[in-house]
């Protein structure tokens, strides 16, 4: 297993907060989209795509472990600035939500639409090659970064939008051992 760094950005757009703007909203991964990317700091290059249901395993997990930092590098703890509230699988891509951690002293900056590029750090599990391009067919999400000026397009942050559950986030595991406490809690109570 290998750990991949893909930075993406959406074309200059305004960001438009709608509701208290405290939630970030966009693309974290393109699909179906070839890009030229580098790995080592452009000292070398090759072609990858996203396939479609690269990150179902992430999403259908919730994806609450993901957060959102300020770059890639560094103290975690200062970088981090916001925590994954919805993770979704659409046909062009992986879409996430993070709520912005408000005592960040970038906040203000991520809010108002200065950070408006994501890159993401993931781990492949499985890849094909089509042609020159690694087709990435399998993946893990381990953070998203939030940067000014990232490596390719396609990717980044919507709308910056008032924290809204839309559904229950699907999270199996910790539903089970929700119910398995509760079975131990019940018959620890039974006469």
């Amino acid at each position: 297993m290998t750990e991949l760094v893909i930075s993406r950005a959406l074309p200059d757009n305004a960001v438009e907060p709608t509701g208290d703007g405290w939630t970030l909203y966009g693309r974290a991964v393109p699909y179906g989209v070839d890009q030229r990317v580098s790995d080592d700091g452009g000292r070398t290059w090759y072609v990858e795509r996203f396939a479609h249901g690269a990150f179902t395993r992430d999403t259908s997990a919730g994806g609450r472990w993901v957060n959102l930092f300020v770059g890639h590098a560094g103290d975690e703890g200062a970088r981090y600035l916001g925590r994954c509230v919805e993770l979704d699988e659409k046909g062009d891509g992986l879409y996430a939500a993070f709520r912005i951690n408000r005592s960040h002293p970038l906040a203000e900056a991520a809010r108002s639409g200065e950070l408006t590029g994501w890159s993401v750090s993931a781990r492949v599990y499985r890849t094909r090659a089509d042609g020159p391009a690694l087709i990435r067919e399998s993946c893990g999400l381990s953070h998203v970064a939030a940067t000014a000026s990232p490596q390719y397009a396609g990717a980044g942050v919507l709308v910056a939008r008032d924290h809204e559950v839309v559904g229950l986030v699907s999270t199996p595991r910790a539903d089970a051992a929700r119910k398995a406490l509760e079975s131990l809690r019940a018959a620890r109570t039974r006469p």
